[in-house]
Order: structure tokens, then sequence, then C-alpha cells
């Protein structure tokens, strides 16, 4: 039980902005239903009882709000929403749903006893019946039965809608979680590649350069570093991209030499929004180990971004192509990066691969945040 209570206070004290907007909602509907109620009462030439009729409307809708919030929405949480296709949990659900609206019609009829409230007591309710004056008279324990089932019907109209938005919260929360968990797999598969090839950059120059293999040592344990990171922020802006791809390039040139020509165009508007982890990396990957490493004369690599449009923002990445590459490429990367990129970013995105005789470009176009 304890337990329960310290659940409950600790939900009391988050407020999601939705849920806030239904309570909002559900107070402005209660006062709107409350004021057509007491119409009769509000249009009387005395606005001292008026007004006293609507102070009286303010605390009700008050204590019903504090109802649901402190004593009712913590029990559908965490017993009624797990277990609500069992028959005895909801039957309990329902005593207590009686429960809570006797408790707060019996808090209402206490606030009328005050002496500002006196007046809004309605214990009598006169109407014309075949032309003759009837007269109703009702006991505090009517009362009290009266204003509960009232009660009630709100108390489980509010239960029905927190209940439904409740279970499509779960449904969106486990859409993310599996989304995670595919773009996590997705990303374990990209790290064999650029790792593979940087590996074998700095075999190369050992025997070479040791300086320069130093260095290589230490983009290389730069490059895992962020990659651990990538597995925990799946997320990066293209700024962050590009210092990491840089890392990678630093390898590269190192063992291509004057064979790899580079031009960068990132515009500055464009360094913030963000991309998959690893995405400039794995593009740039792919157009030396295919288009680049595999030519014996000179090639060239091209990374662009920039603004198309208010909405819309282009990165592109393309490399001279001539020789067949000896590696016999399954395309997965290029693969998984689109599957990356759909599941992130949605399907406001556009995928375009482009190969000549001489060249290989992908361009995207990716929606501006």
């Amino acid at each position: 039980m304890s337990d329960f209570f310290s659940r409950a206070f600790q939900l009391s004290t988050r407020f999601h902005r939705s849920y806030l907007l239904a309570q909002l909602i559900f107070a402005l509907l209660f006062m709107a239903s409350y004021l057509v109620m007491m119409q009769p009462f509000l249009n009387i030439q005395d606005t001292n009882i008026a007004s006293r009729f609507v102070i009286r409307g303010l605390i009700d809708g008050a204590t019903l709000l504090l109802i649901t919030h402190l004593l009712l929405r913590p029990v559908l949480k965490f017993y009624v929403a797990p277990t609500t296709k069992k028959l005895l949990p909801v039957f309990c659900s329902f005593l207590y749903l009686t429960a809570l609206a006797l408790v707060s019609s019996g808090i209402s009829m206490l606030t009328a006893q005050l002496e500002l409230l006196k007046t809004t007591q309605i214990d009598t309710v006169s109407f014309n019946h075949q032309n003759q004056q009837v007269l109703m008279e009702f006991s505090q324990f009517n009362q009290w039965l009266l204003g509960g089932f009232n009660s009630l019907i709100v108390l489980l109209g509010w239960s029905m809608i927190y209940l439904f938005w409740h279970n499509m919260q779960q449904k969106k929360q486990l859409q993310h979680q599996m989304q995670q968990t595919q773009i996590q797999q997705l990303t374990y598969q990209l790290s064999p590649h650029f790792l593979f090839n940087a590996l074998n950059s700095v075999r190369a120059l050992i025997f070479e350069d040791q300086h320069q293999a130093a260095q290589t040592v230490t983009h290389l344990s730069e490059l895992l570093r962020i990659h651990l990171q990538t597995q925990m922020r799946p997320v990066a802006t293209l700024a962050e991209e590009w210092q990491t791809a840089e890392f990678y390039l630093h390898i590269e040139q190192v063992r291509l030499e004057q064979r790899l020509e580079t031009c960068i165009e990132l515009a500055e508007d464009c360094l913030t929004q963000k991309l998959p982890g690893l995405t400039v990396l794995t593009l740039i990957e792919n157009a030396i180990k295919h288009g680049i490493s595999p030519n014996a004369e000179p090639g060239w690599l091209k990374v662009k971004a920039g603004k198309t449009s208010r909405s819309v923002w282009v990165l592109s990445v393309s490399n001279s192509y001539k020789a067949v590459s000896p590696f016999r490429g399954t395309g997965s990367s290029l693969t998984n990066l689109q599957q990356r990129l759909q599941l992130q970013l949605g399907d406001n995105i556009r995928w375009q691969q482009t190969k000549t005789e001489q060249q290989f470009e992908v361009r995207m176009e990716l929606p501006y945040v």
C-alpha cells in the first residue's frame, strides 16, 4: 500500500501538456453544464444570489478536479488500465467510482452549509402538472444520493476518456520503443564497414611513417569514441556528423594521398539540422570504398548541404566513378541508412541515387526544422 501511495504522489506531481489541456476542457464543460442547469436561478433579479450559485459551481468543479487528479487517476493508471479485460477489477473500480461520487456529493452538501452559500441549497422543486402547482421536497439523504448519481456519471465519463487516452499513449510509447530498437540494430550493422577500412589504413602506415600511423590511431580512437556515443544518442547535427567524417577523411587521405580530392560546401544554416548518427560517414565511406579507392587515377569527393526552400534542405554526396570496385558490395549500408532516415524523419524525405560512367551521387531532400 505504501508503494502505491508513493507512486500516486509521484504521478500527481507530473503533468503532461495533453493531460492539463484535457483537465481544462473538463472544467470548462462542467461549468457550462452547471450554468445551464442553474439558469433559472441565475436569471433572478438578485445578482448577489446568482453570484453565490456561480461560486458554488466553481467549488464543486474544483472538488471534482482534485478527486480525478489525486484519487481517481492513480487507481486507473496503476490498477485498472493493466486489467481492463478482467471483470473483478472493473467491478471493484465501479464501486470505487461510486464511493468517490458520494464523497463529492457530500463535500458539495457541506459547502452549501456555509453561511455564504446557504441560499444555494435546493431542497424543494415546483412545477406545473395539469394546471396545478406541484411541490416536491428532497431530504438531505435524497439530495446526497441525487448529487452522487450526477457525480458518478461525470466520473464515469472522465474515466473512460482517461483510459482511452492512456491506451493511446501506451501504444505510441511501444511504437517508439520498437522504432528505437530498429534504429539501434541498423546502426550496429554500420560499424564493421568504416572500422575495417580504418584498421587497414593504420596497418599500411605502420612500416611507412610511424608518426602518421600514430596520428591515424588517434583519429581512429576518436572514431571509436564517437561510434560508442552514437549507440546511446542515435541523432546528431550536421556539424557533429561532419566532425566525425573529418576523422575518417584524415585516415583515408593518408592512405590515398593525392588520389583523393575533396570539395566540401556546407551551408551554415544547415549545420544545426539533425540526422541519424553516422549518416555522412556512411555516405563518404561508401564513396571512397567503391568509387575512389579502386582507381589508380586521382578521384574526387563532393559533400554539399544547403536549403532549397523554407521547409526543405538537401544533402548530397557525390564521387568520381571509373573502374569497377573489387569489393562486391551488397548495398546494405545505403539501404540501412535509408531505412534509418525513414524511421527517424518519417516519409518526408526523398532519396535519390544516380550512377553514370563517371559519377555516383546520393541526394537526399530532408525536412528543415
